[in-house]
C-alpha cells in the first residue's frame, strides 16, 4: 500500500474511547473523542510550511 491510499482511507470520522482506572481512589475515568480528518490541497501554504519546518 502507498502512503497516500492510507492517508486516503484514513478521510473522515474517527471515534475513541479509553478509560482509566484510578485504584486508589476508586475513582473511573471515561474518555470519549471524535476525530475529523479532512484531505488538505498540496497548495496550501500551512502545508508548505510543515513540511518545510525542520524543528517539528
Amino acid at each position: 500500500m502507498e502512503i497516500t491510499e492510507s492517508f486516503e482511507l484514513s478521510i473522515g470520522r474517527s471515534r475513541s474511547h479509553h478509560s482509566n482506572h484510578y485504584l486508589a481512589f476508586a475513582h473511573l475515568e471515561q474518555v470519549l473523542s471524535n476525530t475529523d480528518i479532512e484531505p488538505l490541497s498540496v497548495d496550501k501554504s500551512a502545508v508548505v510550511e510543515i513540511c518545510l519546518d525542520k524543528s517539528r
